[in-house]
């Protein structure tokens, strides 16, 4: 099998028991789905890669972060602070399970057990956890963790959290009602909203996104958090940037986790 653990190919799906909750597969840039504009932006982006490998990232994280803003700017009082690092964050963590399936279960064929370790519990809940995903969510050098991280200590001095702490409390958490609830600081929340149904909201709105603008699936946990130092500056007045860290973490970790579903 070729070491690469991002190169495409073909998986059998009869062999697959479960699968991630939400759908994984973009639509790809040539999809009737897609307006000539934004067919369009996709060639330009395809010709700009040629000598800018980060291309799509920062424009797919740029249309993001405008689109997310126009979808949050509902409340009179305008965009919630902790939303628009939690949002970014939650769609950053899932991206970590989407792509390790996409990319190694389905483009490479290898069998699901061999990528993911899936905890069952007493309410039938299947957990996955994948050294491949934690190198996308917080170990490998452009991790979601890295980019927040290197955000984070170019605004502030504070010491920042224990993000092995919040992976073990994640572990911990799989199959009891803590599991997904981020521990926001007291002072901080998401409104009338909570993290199941963020993600359930958002994920499939953005998904397609991710076609028009990624090359390979290990870009789309980076093109969400791309938006994340924007974020932590748009809100350092209302939210300290360590504490911001916290939030976004928080947010990001337990969506990398996610139950899979029978299929």
């Amino acid at each position: 099998m070729n070491s690469n653990p991002w190169q495409s190919g073909r998986a059998d799906p009869s062999e697959w028991a479960i699968r991630p909750m939400f759908q994984t597969a973009p639509p790809p840039p040539s999809d009737l789905e897609f307006p000539p504009l934004e067919q369009s932006l996709a060639r330009t982006i395809r010709e700009h890669r040629q000598t800018d490998p980060t291309a799509g990232i920062r424009t797919g994280s740029k249309l993001f972060r405008d689109k997310l803003i126009g979808l949050l700017n509902t409340d009179p009082n305008g965009v919630r602070a902790e939303l628009l690092l939690a949002v970014p964050a939650m769609l950053a963590g899932f991206a970590c399970q989407a792509a390790t399936w996409e990319a190694l279960v389905v483009g490479q064929g290898r069998p699901l057990t061999s990528v993911f370790a899936v905890f069952g519990t007493d309410d039938g809940g299947q957990y996955p956890f994948s050294n491949a995903m934690n190198q996308l969510l917080l170990e490998g050098r452009s991790s979601v963790w890295a980019v927040v991280a290197t955000a984070a200590q170019s605004m502030t001095d504070s010491p920042l959290l224990d993000v092995e702490e919040i992976a073990a409390h994640v572990a911990r958490s799989v199959g009891t009602p803590d599991f997904a609830q981020p521990r926001l600081p007291p002072s901080n929340s998401f409104g009338n909203d909570d993290a199941m149904s963020i993600i359930s909201a958002t994920w499939p709105a953005f998904l397609p996104l991710l076609g028009l603008c990624c090359e390979a699936p290990r870009e789309w946990p980076l093109l969400f958090a791309a938006a994340l130092p924007e974020a932590m500056k748009m809100t350092s007045h209302l939210i300290e940037p360590a504490s911001a860290a916290s939030i976004i973490m928080e947010s990001a970790v337990p969506m990398a986790h996610l139950p899979m579903r029978p299929i």
